[in-house]
């Protein structure tokens, strides 16, 4: 439902089948996975219905072994850190209450409708399709979980609606949940633990926003009371043309290590998520020379940021202050490139304010690089063709 309503937003169609792709390859139960959409009516509402085709053994699967292959989607995908941190935090608390639940070590702990397919098919294509709307650069709010009413059968028998798994997440992650409103299960482990690695915002009611956009996601059961939908908006703060957002700095000064440690730190902050990293010379008292680092993050990050700095210098403290800032849109998209008879794919950085207005195009240039040397051709070149196709396409 989640995935559903993503893609009703405008989430790319061919970001999350690229995703998708790498299951039957690093999930040996797996045989093959295709994602499926159609427009459905629930109680009269247009909505984005999404289930997966998949093929698959029916051979019972270990904790540790959907741990391992969700590492090793998340490692040889394009996803962003923050989506790749968002899918494997996902799998890791499934899990890990799986393992609380059951009273046994990871490694003993076998899953039976967690250990499918379809679970890291769900999260790994909700990773995509919020990289793709840019979910992770901005807010994520909730209201509280309706988590349904009666009794739920699944592979351990019958229980009481919350199942023991959305129970223990919500506890773990101080979800607030409300029962009802219909005799139903309404949220299930996979959707609760990707909630919960989405956001620790949950409200009432709506946070004060001009929503831009809404998606409804269609779930299987047609419910009685209600409509069987799960609904998410893309709103703004602000009547401008400019995004406005609340960021972190963190700076540290640093006089006594090499430049190439120093550039590895730079190198390290950003695969942990940073939005930006640079470094500034700088001259310290009883005129010694040195750096300074500078790091943009969010909340969520800074403490992480932070460790890494110090462990990774030697500086004993690092300080930071909260910034706001205001920003265009951004997206990255997919095109596709046919070159010397030979198809690549290169991501596009697509720049838009408050009203659509396209304001900037670049390419990737990791996607340039690598299609220069495959071609033995200049990046600059590539470069250019690249920005003049997604001009022709966007505009």
């Amino acid at each position: 439902m989640l995935l559903g309503a993503l893609i009703d937003l405008g989430a790319e169609l061919k970001s999350i089948e690229q995703i998708l792709r790498f299951i039957p390859d690093h999930f040996p139960r797996c045989e093959s996975i295709k994602l499926k959409t159609s427009e459905v009516s629930r109680h009269g509402f247009r909505s984005c219905r999404a289930d997966f085709d998949i093929s698959e053994k029916s051979d019972e699967v270990g904790a540790k072994e959907l741990i391992e292959a969700a590492q090793t989607i998340a490692d040889s995908s394009r996803l962003s850190q923050k989506a790749k941190s968002f899918a494997t935090g996902s799998i890791m608390l499934l899990t890990e209450v799986e393992s609380n639940l059951h009273g046994k070590e990871l490694s003993h702990v076998h899953l039976h409708e967690a250990g499918s397919a379809d679970t890291l098919a769900d999260i790994f294509g909700v990773a995509a399709a919020c990289d793709s709307l840019q979910v992770f650069d901005g807010d994520v709010y909730s209201t509280r979980v309706a988590v349904g009413a009666g009794t739920v059968r699944f592979s351990h028998g019958t229980v009481p609606v919350p199942a023991p798994a959305v129970l223990e997440i919500a506890r773990q992650c101080n979800i607030p949940i409300t029962g009802g409103p219909v005799s139903d299960e309404l949220a299930t482990p996979t959707g609760v633990s990707m909630l919960a690695n989405l956001t620790r915002n949950f409200r009432i009611g709506y946070p004060t926003m001009v929503a831009e956009r809404v998606g409804y996601g269609a779930g299987r059961k047609e419910l009685a009371d209600i409509p069987n939908l799960l609904r998410c908006v893309l709103g703004r703060t602000e009547e401008e043309n400019l995004v406005s957002e609340t960021v972190e700095v963190l700076e540290t000064n640093i006089d006594d290590i090499s430049g190439e440690i120093l550039g590895h730190t730079l190198e390290r902050v950003i695969e942990l998520g940073a939005k930006d990293a640079w470094i500034t010379a700088a001259e310290f008292k009883k005129n010694r020379p040195g750096n300074v680092l500078h790091v943009i993050c969010t909340r969520d990050d800074v403490h992480k940021i932070a460790q890494a700095i110090m462990v990774e210098t030697g500086t004993l403290g690092v300080r930071y202050q909260e910034w706001n800032r205001l920003v265009l849109h951004r997206e990255i998209v997919i095109i596709d490139l046919t070159l010397d008879n030979k198809k690549f794919n290169a991501r596009v950085k697509v720049a838009r304010d408050r009203s659509g207005r396209i304001v900037n195009i670049k390419p990737e240039f990791e996607d340039v690089e690598l299609i220069a040397r495959t071609l033995s051709r200049s990046a600059r070149e590539i470069s250019l063709i690249a920005l003049n196709e997604a001009t022709r396409l966007f505009g």
